[in-house]
């Protein structure tokens, strides 16, 4: 969700900056026809600003894409205490009430059973 919206805030952002860029500007009657010099922060800045914000939206998608697809192990336990099943799956297969194992069974479960998710 924090990526949708970090995304969504990027491209406003740089469509606004890409939009102010483009606006004719009014000449005054005194000044030559000199093609105007973009200052460094213009040229360079903004570049760089583009492509921080691009790589570290992309090193934060991989890094989300990792930690989702991270095999952890799910001890489900009984609300009596005595039975408990022991599983492995992936982080972002498991949901409030289901999850998919890693060898592909899927398993709901009550609300009143405890997941115990320990990281391997």
């Amino acid at each position: 969700m924090l990526t949708k919206l970090l995304l969504t805030l990027a491209v406003i952002i740089m469509a606004i900056l890409l939009l102010a860029n483009r606006r004719p500007k009014q000449a005054s009657a005194t000044s030559v026809n000199l093609p105007p010099m973009p200052s460094l922060w213009r040229r360079y800045g903004m570049r760089a600003a583009f492509l921080l914000l691009g790589l570290s939206l992309l090193s934060y998608s991989v890094w989300y894409w990792y930690d989702q697809h991270k095999v952890v192990t799910v001890t489900i336990v009984s609300p009596a205490g005595v039975l408990s099943g022991v599983y492995k799956a992936r982080k972002g297969d498991i949901s409030e009430a289901k999850m998919v194992t890693v060898e592909g069974v899927h398993i709901r479960f009550s609300n009143a059973e405890r997941l115990e998710i320990l990281e391997d």
